[in-house]
């Protein structure tokens, strides 16, 4: 890493910890591989609090909690707070439990407008909002989704209208795969009432559209209240891998805005549209440069990858639905043997679907490197 060790990594990123943003700093890819480039946290920092230029900086007095860095970081190494995902889902509930019209708004915009407050759920920024909250309003049943951008544009923090206008755009797509009509969108001026669309009669096991609906709600709100508060008492959630973790192997952990996604799209069914390229996850392939040393595996922070031996071969198994798109195990990669698609198939998900490669033999594994080669292994760890 480039000016900073990983151990002052962790602790320059510590200092963001606060009520507003939980830090998992374990799960950063620039602390668990030197060669990662990425800087989207401090890409989406409107303040400036982080910054990346060379080396990571931290000034946690400018940090104002907008969650913008929470929304973009894809493995959970940031993570918001005050709300957290499981407290806007509780609000959520109480506006689909009265059929109310559902809209997100900044502090700001209720301080300059006359929108009475009982209508909105409050947000520090709309970039704090990310797929899994926008995604589970709508299927939660809420009339209409609507993000009220009325201050953004002369919003010093504007860079959050443009994160939330990515987020609602992915969501959207989401909706659109399995099949979902209702759409989250932006109205910069007021909340309407907007019309409750048309139900149909019945769902494909008989079960009433609203009935669905109302299930899906209940055991959407379930799953992302025990993967958030287990995050939040040091409990391990699902898939975190961290305790009694084996000499030498790092964390793993699902992100928690991830598991109460995933939670949702299953509690739907198949998608409509199984070819996916949004974002969010990404398939993983190998090719012939590949020589077996499952690094990829090894630094992989969500478990997406693990190092398999089969058949007296190496190689990685890839689950999709653990993925969410980091690709920092591409980046580590010496050997460009690495290969991402951004087209996947959706049905994985739904499946919880395993991928197997196998790569090379593990006798020919051991001859195969030359010194050098195997130099370069040793200081990628």
């Amino acid at each position: 890493m480039l000016g900073v060790g990983l151990e002052q990594i962790a602790e320059i990123l510590s200092r963001l910890e606060s009520r507003a943003i939980s830090v998992h700093a374990k799960q950063c890819v620039r602390l668990r591989h030197r060669r990662s480039t990425c800087t989207r946290c401090a890409d989406a920092c409107p303040t400036q609090a982080i910054t990346w230029q060379g080396s990571l900086k931290v000034e946690s007095d400018k940090c104002v909690g907008c969650g913008n860095c929470a929304t973009v970081c894809p493995t959970g190494a940031l993570e918001a707070q005050a709300p957290t995902n499981a407290e806007l889902l509780g609000q959520i509930k109480a506006h689909v439990a009265e059929n109310r019209p559902l809209a997100f708004a900044c502090s700001r915009y209720l301080e300059t407008t006359r929108v009475p407050s009982a209508q909105v759920v409050r947000v520090k920024c709309l970039g704090r909002l990310d797929e899994s909250i926008l995604f589970d309003a709508i299927v939660d049943g809420a009339p209409s989704v609507t993000l009220l951008d009325g201050v953004c544009a002369d919003c010093p923090h504007a860079i959050g209208r443009t994160i939330a206008a990515q987020t609602a755009q992915t969501t959207n797509a989401l909706l659109t795969a399995w099949g979902v009509t209702r759409r989250v969108g932006f109205d910069a001026q007021q909340v309407k009432q907007a019309e409750t669309p048309p139900v149909s009669a019945s769902t494909a096991d008989g079960m009433s559209r609203r009935a669905f609906f109302e299930f899906l709600r209940r055991e959407t709100v379930r799953a992302t209240a025990v993967t958030v508060n287990s995050v939040l008492t040091g409990q391990a959630p699902l898939a975190d891998s961290e305790a009694k973790l084996p000499k030498g192997e790092l964390p793993t952990r699902v992100p928690a805005k991830h598991q109460p996604l995933l939670t949702a799209l299953r509690k739907i069914g198949k998608p409509v549209i199984a070819e996916w390229s949004g974002g969010i996850w990404t398939q993983f392939g190998f090719s012939e440069k590949c020589n077996g040393c499952q690094m990829c595996a090894f630094f992989c922070p969500t478990g997406a990858l693990t190092k398999i031996e089969q058949d007296g071969k190496l190689g990685v198994a890839f689950k999709l639905a653990l993925c969410t798109d980091c690709r920092l195990c591409q980046e580590i990669c010496y050997r460009d043997g690495v290969t991402l698609s951004a087209t996947i198939d959706l049905n994985k998900i739904v499946n919880d679907a395993v991928d197997t490669f196998l790569m090379v033999d593990v006798e020919a594994a051991l001859w195969k490197l030359s010194p050098e080669e195997r130099l370069k292994t040793l200081l990628s760890n």
